[in-house]
């Protein structure tokens, strides 16, 4: 990897001016169904609506629609935004349901309108899991709420009644018990009237919105999440960890269906997968930093505004597109994004993924998700500043995972002799969880450290100025050269994280490099090896039969 930078100017800190504050938000998602028919539970519900929106929940409502509440709830379970919060409520009769395979029992939510929507994931691309619940079922509404990327996911149920229509023949009381166990895994549940509200000593269990009242009063007061009631409900919390309205609500321009330009810089929006993007607005800015030797300022005008990913790509995010890559640290924590180290092998699938979307209705006309333009990064990294760093180096820790006093103590069998041990980022030879660290003043994670960042564009010894630069060329049909990466990985010293700092990535599939989506208007901007060298190729033969044409006359 090439490391050109001038010390010279880098110990003179010409870059330390002041960055804007940050801002910390975390999206929040709520899903009421009122499944009762009954009126008089309108109002509780109602009132539920209320507190979720004073706390920055967006509120969908079902239970008015059935012919289309089956389909918006499967639309609302997909799209649950990255590292955000979601709460999802149910006030109805459940009915018992044979698995496909005839052998379980399932508990099965009375939702109209339900029909199966395409996946968002090809199917053709193998390694799918097959649907072996039925749809509405509480053990499916688990196992979609527990593998999907949200920070916390809370279930709560209040039951008012259970059809046995697979003719199960078991006890009231154990149909409720075993309905109320469907819930596993890191998912937060209360369900009502549990096992307990059944026991001969005590009365016949009431039935209504009872947790909803509770989950109320919870959010007026600030109380404890999920709601309880004391030995008639049933209530699960995950071990050693707290639901918890952690950070301010994100505000979005637009539903997860609708796509269109952002109102300002670090507006947000998230698609119908749960993908965050945060919006940077078409401008004209200074590129580069005067200390590095092939950096040295352009002027650059980006003509169109473009959504930039929140986050650094998951993988369960980039398996929609099988872009595979692999993780430092625990491999089963979802949270962890993977090095993905080759934009020929990542940059087809993407657009294969959006050629089937396209065909389902899952994408969105006349938009592209795209790698960005190293322009396109180091616009969204310097979040309107001409900062080159959003502190001094011994802070750089709070925003991001880099060479730092944990690595160096990291007694691995190479040793970060370089590691900079005034900063503490609290990460060692680690990939640190997305989202961890203070975002940059646009609301965007990440974009120093964790993972350097892999860009459309192809190395220049210097930068490319004037508008939209993109540099997608090779010296010939049978050459090669190296894209672009930024901001820095795990491993990089403080100089790497710079917003200017520029390398040529030089590896493959290597464990500090990664990707970060962005979402742009027209087609994709980033081309193939293989892509340009059939064109130039063509080009070439193109020119010499012109000449052997020319010849002839």
């Amino acid at each position: 990897m090439k490391r050109l930078f001038s010390i010279f100017l880098f110990s003179l800190g010409l870059w330390l001016e002041a960055a804007a504050d940050s801002k910390w938000t975390e999206h929040r998602r709520a899903l009421l169904i009122n499944a009762s028919n009954d009126k008089a539970h309108a109002q509780t519900i109602k009132a539920l609506e209320k507190a979720l929106h004073t706390k920055g929940f967006v509120v969908t409502m079902l239970g008015d629609a059935p012919k289309t509440d089956g389909v918006t709830y499967e639309k609302w379970v997909r799209s649950i935004p990255t590292m955000g919060v979601s709460v999802f409520y149910y006030l109805g009769r459940l009915e018992t349901e044979k698995s496909p395979d005839g052998k379980r029992i399932c508990y099965s939510m009375k939702i109209g309108g339900y029909r199966e929507i395409p996946p968002a994931r090809d199917p053709d691309l193998g390694r799918a899991q097959a649907e072996d619940k039925p749809w509405l079922s509480l053990e499916r509404l688990s196992q979609k709420l527990s593998k999907n990327t949200a920070r916390a996911n809370m279930v709560v149920i209040d039951c008012l009644g259970i059809e046995d229509k697979a003719q199960s023949k078991m006890e009231r009381v154990d149909m409720f018990a075993q309905a109320s166990g469907q819930f596993r895994g890191e998912l937060f549940s209360s369900f009502y009237p549990g096992k307990g509200a059944f026991h001969p000593s005590l009365e016949a269990p009431k039935f209504g919105p009872l947790m909803a009242d509770v989950l109320i009063q919870s959010l007026k007061t600030n109380g404890s999440l999920p709601p309880r009631i004391d030995k008639l409900g049933y209530t699960v919390t995950p071990r050693e960890i707290i639901f918890a309205l952690k950070h301010e609500a994100a505000r979005v321009c637009a539903p997860p269906e609708v796509l269109q330009e952002g109102r300002f810089a670090g507006d947000q929006w998230v698609d119908q997968n749960g993908f965050c993007f945060v919006w940077c607005p078409a401008a004209t800015f200074m590129m580069g930093d005067k200390a590095f030797e092939d950096s040295q300022p352009v002027k650059v005008t980006l003509s169109k505004g473009f959504w930039i990913g929140k986050y650094e790509t998951l993988g369960d995010e980039a398996n929609l597109f099988n872009a595979g890559g692999q993780k430092l640290g625990n491999k089963y924590a979802k949270f962890l994004p993977p090095g993905i180290g080759s934009v020929d092998k990542v940059s087809p699938e993407i657009a294969k993924w959006q050629v089937y979307g396209a065909g389902k209705d899952l994408t969105y006309k006349d938009w592209t998700y795209d790698y960005p333009t190293e322009a396109e990064w180091e616009y969204a990294a310097r979040a309107g500043t001409r900062a080159g760093y959003p502190c001094a180096i011994k802070d750089l820790g709070k925003y991001g995972n880099f060479a730092d006093l944990t690595l160096y103590e990291d007694r691995e069998m190479v040793h970060y002799v370089y590691a900079n041990r005034e900063a503490n980022d609290g990460y060692g030879r680690v990939f640190a969880p997305i989202g961890q660290y203070l975002p940059n003043a646009w609301g965007i994670h990440d974009m120093l450290g964790n993972l350097a960042e892999l860009c459309s564009t192809y190395y220049t010894d210097h930068l490319i100025g004037g508008s939209n630069p993109n540099d997608q060329s090779l010296p010939n049909p049978r050459g090669s050269r190296h894209r672009v990466s930024r901001g820095g990985a795990w491993c990089s010293p403080p100089e790497y994280l710079h917003v200017a700092f520029r390398n040529a990535f030089t590896g493959a599939q290597t464990p500090h490099v990664g990707l970060r989506l962005v979402l742009r208007q027209g087609e994709g901007l980033t081309r193939t090896r293989t892509e340009i060298s059939k064109a130039l190729q063509a080009k070439l033969d193109a020119e010499k039969k012109a000449r052997q044409n020319q010849k002839k006359k």
